[in-house]
């Protein structure tokens, strides 16, 4: 997670950037923090999502806490950098992403969720 001295990338920023898969499954092994900013802001989201690493994508948007949400110093986010670079099928990523943790964000009604039928559920042809 130790920043470079050059813009405050990080390891994983930087293998991202570079579309070295194996690399980036190794700084996540080890704990590596997918939402640290460089010093624009960036993060390793916006780096696989500008470049068009799918796989990379993947791999960032499974980590526990991977903040889709965040923006960079220009405003931008993962989503808009992707739509913007022409990365259509990451955009879709993204999306569904965003979207899914937003519904399942607290006092949010969870997909899928059941209820039991009571009484007054009943149908006429109990």
């Amino acid at each position: 997670n130790a920043k470079a001295s050059q813009a405050g990338q990080t390891a994983l920023m930087l293998a991202v950037s570079h579309g070295r898969i194996d690399m980036v499954k190794g700084l996540l092994a080890c704990g590596a923090d997918v939402n640290i900013q460089d010093d624009e802001g960036s993060t390793a989201l916006m780096c696989a999502s500008e470049h068009g690493h799918v796989e990379i994508v993947k791999l960032l948007l499974a980590q526990p806490g991977c903040n889709g949400h965040l923006e960079d110093n220009d405003g931008s986010t993962a989503l808009s950098i992707a739509l913007e670079a022409g990365h259509k099928d990451i955009a879709v990523l993204l999306y569904a992403h965003v979207n899914f943790a937003k519904a399942q964000s607290p006092g949010t009604p969870r997909l899928g969720r059941k209820t039991s039928p009571g009484p007054t559920h009943r149908s006429s042809f109990d």
